[in-house]
């Protein structure tokens, strides 16, 4: 009788911490998920026009897979410290985006893509 209560009691005890098990792994797995969103943003894309005096660039960018973005063209503002006057329309460019406060995409760095 008492290998019959041992076996109830291991049963039990698996089936209720098994839910537990389960919700730890998923909050771990959320754990990485903001590790990633704390790595830098990266994409490629073609510069359709500039302002400078508005510190603003439009990007017809490829897929950027890090925020599940799909390939399309959009304006972004850009930092401060970036300096608009290496980048023409119609280059090749890599850039980096942060996400700001707001939740605007800000561009931290844009640079002529290598060839």
């Amino acid at each position: 009788m008492n290998a019959y209560k041992t076996v109830i009691a291991v049963t039990v005890a698996t089936l209720l911490t098994g839910p537990a098990l389960a919700q730890s792994n998923q909050d771990m797995q959320g754990m990485n998920m903001g590790a990633q969103a704390t790595q830098p943003i990266t994409g490629k894309g073609v510069v359709k026009k500039v302002d400078p005096a508005k510190k603003t660039i439009n990007l017809n960018h490829e897929a950027i897979p890090a925020i599940s973005w799909p390939a399309m063209t959009m304006d972004f503002q850009v930092a401060p410290n970036v300096d608009l006057s290496k980048v023409q329309p119609g280059q090749p460019v890599d850039f980096r985006l942060e996400k700001g406060n707001g939740g605007n995409y800000t561009v931290t760095s844009v640079t002529p893509a290598a060839k």
